[in-house]
C-alpha cells in the first residue's frame, strides 16, 4: 500500500491449531484464524479456553447455540451472527486479560467516579 504508515491486508488463515500464537493472542488486526471442531460444544469449549474474555462473535443458525454460547463463554459482550456493533449507550465490560474496563454505557462513568455517604442529623436531633 502506498503512503505513509504500515498496512496489512486482510487475511484468514486455515488448518489453524488451539497451540498456534494466532489463536491464543488477541491480535486486533484483520485476520480471521480458521479451526475445524468436531461439534458446537467443542468450538464454545476451545473459546472458553483462554485467558482473555473482550468478546466473542458466534455464527449459528441455532437458537440453542446462541443462548448456549452467550451463556457460557466468559467474555463481556457476545455477539451473534454479527461481527461489530451493540445497543447505543450499552455497557461493555471486558473479563480475564482483556481491556481496562467499561466501555460505553452508565457504567463507564461509575467506573470513574467514587461515592461518598454522608450521614447528616440536624444538630440537637
Amino acid at each position: 500500500q502506498a503512503g505513509p504508515g504500515s498496512f496489512y491486508p486482510p487475511t484468514v488463515l486455515t488448518d489453524c491449531t488451539p497451540d498456534m500464537l494466532v489463536m491464543r493472542e488477541e491480535t486486533f488486526g484483520p485476520i480471521a484464524p480458521v479451526r475445524v471442531v468436531p461439534d458446537f460444544a467443542a468450538a464454545v469449549a476451545e473459546a472458553a479456553d483462554d485467558r482473555y474474555g473482550l468478546a466473542a462473535t458466534v455464527l449459528t443458525a441455532n437458537m440453542a447455540h446462541a443462548q448456549e454460547a452467550w451463556r457460557s463463554l466468559p467474555v463481556g459482550t457476545v455477539k451473534i451472527n454479527a461481527v461489530f456493533g451493540g445497543a447505543p449507550g450499552g455497557a461493555s465490560e471486558p473479563r480475564r486479560a482483556s481491556g481496562t474496563g467499561f466501555g460505553f454505557g452508565p457504567e463507564l462513568l461509575d467506573e470513574m467516579t467514587a461515592m461518598k455517604v454522608v450521614h447528616w442529623s440536624a444538630p440537637g436531633g
